[in-house]
């Protein structure tokens, strides 16, 4: 008698392993939420862990307040399709939205988190704006078909044009601006099977530069710290692309992942683990190692996903076809010590409290008992948006226990900071725990 094995292709059952292991990996880190609407939202975006939005087709705009479990339809005043949505904080956001392509650009704003949101069509009729970038409540940034830069520095009251370069790729489209610091600002678009074009401000948004670095448009960017910068997109034919910069925007890298589809948002859990939404493709490009290697995985029921973020390392949102919303599931996060994880109910850094806050907060983390040291040496460090520490609230060797620690920000301006609270052996130095948030400084 023959042997079973003969029977078998090795290599087919090796692909179908990876793949349904694959399968298996996309379900467990994101959750299928019921949706309250069934059009297609094209983008996301989370102020806080509690606080959600989601966008797309005639004139839907959808709310989560608490952390994305469920949602509620707000009433955006306009039927027709949405662009770009913007929160800079759980109050202030922006819209842009287009009926067609020659009947001028809606810009729809609220400062109350969405409960009323006021229109306005922008005065220049002949312009079609794609993205809107909000710095902080007064300095704003639109951008569109034919390469249209415009700013505002009294909170869109009124809005200026840029001055743009004249090379060749200056009037291709734009689908997203960014910027990491009151001067620099990079914005990313292109045509498909023409160039992929990034454009860069060092003005504050006075003047742009453009420059093309991929051979298909870009539709996101993502900034990791004030070096390094991602711009992901590609098209159909070509796949997914990536071009990133370790020095400020000065050199771009580009590099073609070979997946199929295209790159429409992009965004990290944790400094190690990003995310991109593939659209067409149904399926995720997963990086565990700063965005160095990629990997594709299958999207849950095969869902069309336009857009995914991150409030933090355990709220995640993601969006697409049909109202498709997706919740990321912490409890099914895989534990790996090299990134400094450790498992629940030992060692827990929690969300500060208030968050939005102005200017105290409350950060509160537990150092369990069964340490293997009875002292750990702890530090807790607060981070600007750049990456640049500006206290060190913690430095110290404690006992097991629980913690509470007030942070006041009372000479600090408002904006998006970080703290990180890092746990050494008080024996031999080694790394126990380490976990990085989010938190919003409202004044």
């Amino acid at each position: 008698m023959k042997s079973v094995y003969n029977y078998i292709n090795t290599p087919l059952v090796i692909s179908m392993l990876l793949f349904f292991n694959s399968i298996a990996f996309s379900q467990s880190f994101w959750t299928k939420i019921n949706s309250p609407v069934n059009v297609n939202l094209r983008n996301c975006v989370f102020t806080d862990s509690l606080n959600g939005w989601a966008s797309g087709d005639d004139g839907v705009i959808i709310h989560t307040s608490d952390g994305g479990n469920t949602f509620v339809i707000q009433n955006s005043t306009i039927p027709f399709y949405i662009n770009d949505i913007f929160f800079l904080n759980s109050r202030l956001g922006w819209v842009v939205a287009n009926e067609f392509v020659f009947s001028g650009t809606t810009i729809l704003t609220t400062t109350n988190g969405g409960l009323l949101w006021t229109s306005e069509l922008f005065s220049d009729t002949t312009l079609f704006f794609k993205t809107i970038y909000f710095r902080d409540s007064l300095n704003g940034y639109m951008a569109g078909i034919s390469g249209s830069f415009y700013k505002t520095s009294d909170a869109g009251n009124s809005w200026i044009a840029s001055i743009v370069d004249s090379s060749e790729f200056s009037t291709f489209p734009v689908n997203k601006i960014i910027f990491t610091s009151e001067m620099n600002g990079f914005a990313c678009g292109g045509y498909i099977d023409v160039a992929g074009i990034i454009w860069r401000t060092i003005d504050g948004g006075i003047n742009w530069t453009a420059g093309a670095y991929s051979p298909e448009p870009f539709y996101d960017l993502y900034v990791k710290d004030i070096n390094n910068i991602f711009s992901v997109g590609g098209d159909f034919e070509y796949g997914v692309q990536i071009s990133r910069t370790s020095n400020s925007g000065n050199n771009w890298i580009y590099e073609s992942l070979k997946m199929f589809g295209q790159a429409e948002s992009i965004d990290f859990r944790t400094p190690g683990e990003a995310w991109m939404a593939l659209g067409f493709a149904s399926s995720w490009a997963v990086s565990q190692d700063s965005g160095n290697t990629w990997k594709s995985i299958p999207v849950v029921d095969g869902l069309v996903i336009h857009s995914v973020a991150f409030a933090d390392s355990l709220h995640g949102l993601a969006v697409g076809n049909d109202g498709a919303i997706l919740k990321y599931n912490p409890e099914k996060v895989s534990i790996n010590q090299n990134q400094g994880s450790t498992s629940p109910g030992h060692f827990k850094l929690e969300q500060n409290y208030p968050n939005p806050f102005n200017p105290v907060t409350d950060i509160n983390y537990v150092i369990p008992s069964n340490v293997k040291d009875q002292k750990s040496n702890v530090k807790l460090t607060i981070y600007n948006s750049l990456g640049i520490e500006i206290n060190k609230l913690v430095n110290e060797y404690q006992n097991p226990g629980s913690y509470k620690v007030k942070f006041d920000a009372g000479d600090l301006p408002s904006g998006v900071y970080f703290y990180e609270l890092k746990i050494l052996s008080g024996r031999n130095g080694e790394k126990l725990f380490s976990e990085t948030k989010k938190m919003l400084l409202v004044k």
